[in-house]
Parts: structure tokens; C-alpha cells; sequence
């Protein structure tokens, strides 16, 4: 599908990079919302233990997705997941509505940053955005990925169904180990169009890690690519699912 002019521009606005200024602008980002997360609000992690063991992966690339239900769902919550302790080259990678966070120069020079990678909605599979993430997984990277594509409108922040087949894609063509996580309580601490709440109680837990190697792959390689990649997407949706159910029966 062919960009519309907003669109280009906003990629062109994109500036990744390994710079002093990026690194710093990073490190503060990360104390803001660990302040957030813990000062101003109570922040409960099950299973953090087996993100912290994969940090140690060698050279394969470590996806991790979860729910989304509001707008600073990371950095919020990802800044509490180690980030502060790894060299920026280490941190996350995280796909990002490109229209909304890289619509002007200063916002685009705040995410780029953040390592956010620009996402065009309704752009396709083929785009650069998804073409730098897959590259960065098969370079041993770590990418974050929202598979609802962008954030819950339910009240209460219930998984969105069918997720993109972004998802299913990435996982088929880079191999990567995976890791859900699913939390409950975003949609207040940061609902749309307002600043940070206090007083809350986010709760996290953390699902098993997948090795999709290419004995997990051919469980799903059965006819065409986006055939494929769609039943990648509903394995995730399903795992995500299962911790959904775990966390709200608690």
C-alpha cells in the first residue's frame, strides 16, 4: 500500500540513533515512569524473573507483546523491567503509531529517542517500520509489540480480537524467542488525553517463554505466507488470553 504524504513525512521525521542526547533523554524517560509506577502508584510484577534471564540470549532476538489499554503503557510500565540497568544498544525496541507520536519535530525527536519505531496503521506488512524490526530481531535485538494494534477502548481493558498479522509475520520470518506479559490497571493510571494518575494498582504477570524455532514454525507452515502469519497471530491472541484469564480470576 502506497503512503500518503503525512505518512512519509512522518517516518522521515524518525531519527534512531546511539547518541549522547538520545541516551540521556532515554535514561530520564526511564526514572520519570519508574516514579510513576512506584512512587505515585503501586506496581505488582509475577514472573519479571524470566524476562531478566533472557536478557542473557546470546545472539537471538527476544520479542516480547502484550495488551495494550492506554497510551503510555510503555514506557510506564516497561521502565520498570530492567531497562535502567541495560546499555542503551540493549533497550527495547517498541512499534508506535507513527501519525501520533511522530506528527511534529519535537515529538519525533523525544520517540526517536525512545527507540519507539514509527508504524503506519493501515500501511501493510510491507513498510519500513516492520522491516527495521524484523532486521533488529535477527540481529539478536529486543522488540516490544503491541499485537492489538493500538489501544483498548473497553473500560476495563479486555484483549482485543483478531490481533494483526504483523505479529505472526515477525515471529515467521526472524525466529526469535518470545515472551508475553499482560497487565491490569493501565486504563487508570493513564487514560486517553490526560496526564499520569496517582493511586492505583497496575498488576503484571509474566507467561512462559517460547523458543519459535524452526520446529515451532513448521506447526503452523501450512500453506501461504499470510496464512501462516494469521495463525501465528491467533497462537499469541490465545497465550495472551490464558494470562488474561489467570490475572482477573485472581
Amino acid at each position: 500500500m502506497e503512503l500518503q504524504p503525512r505518512e512519509r513525512d512522518a517516518l522521515a521525521r524518525w531519527r534512531p540513533g546511539n547518541t549522547l542526547t538520545n541516551r540521556f533523554l532515554a535514561r530520564l524517560v526511564i526514572r520519570l515512569s519508574q516514579r510513576v509506577m512506584t512512587r505515585w502508584n503501586r506496581l505488582s510484577v509475577d514472573g519479571r524473573e524470566r524476562l531478566d534471564a533472557l536478557q542473557e540470549r546470546g545472539d537471538r532476538g527476544l520479542l516480547t507483546y502484550s495488551n495494550h489499554v492506554s497510551r503510555l503503557d510503555d514506557p510506564l510500565l516497561v521502565s520498570n523491567f530492567g531497562l535502567a540497568d541495560l546499555p542503551y544498544d540493549r533497550m527495547r525496541w517498541v512499534a508506535a503509531d507513527a501519525l501520533k507520536l511522530f506528527s511534529s519535530k519535537p515529538s519525533s525527536f523525544l520517540f526517536s529517542a525512545g527507540k519507539c519505531v514509527p508504524i503506519v496503521r493501515g500501511g501493510g506488512l510491507d513498510q519500513p517500520g516492520l522491516h527495521f524490526l524484523s532486521q533488529h530481531l535477527r540481529d539478536g535485538a529486543w522488540v516490544h509489540i503491541f499485537p492489538e494494534g493500538g489501544a483498548s477502548r473497553d473500560p476495563e481493558g479486555w484483549l482485543r480480537h483478531p490481533f494483526k498479522a504483523g505479529i505472526g509475520r515477525l515471529i515467521a520470518e526472524t525466529r526469535p524467542l518470545t515472551l508475553p506479559f499482560y497487565h491490569v490497571g493501565m486504563q487508570h493510571i493513564a487514560p486517553h488525553r490526560t496526564a499520569p494518575q496517582r493511586g492505583h494498582h497496575v498488576q503484571v504477570l509474566f507467561g512462559e517463554p517460547t523458543d519459535c524455532d524452526d520446529t515451532f514454525i513448521a506447526d503452523f507452515a501450512d500453506g501461504e505466507p499470510r496464512q501462516v502469519w494469521k495463525r501465528i497471530s491467533e497462537w499469541t491472541h490465545t497465550v495472551l488470553q490464558e494470562l488474561e484469564a489467570h490475572v482477573r480470576a485472581v
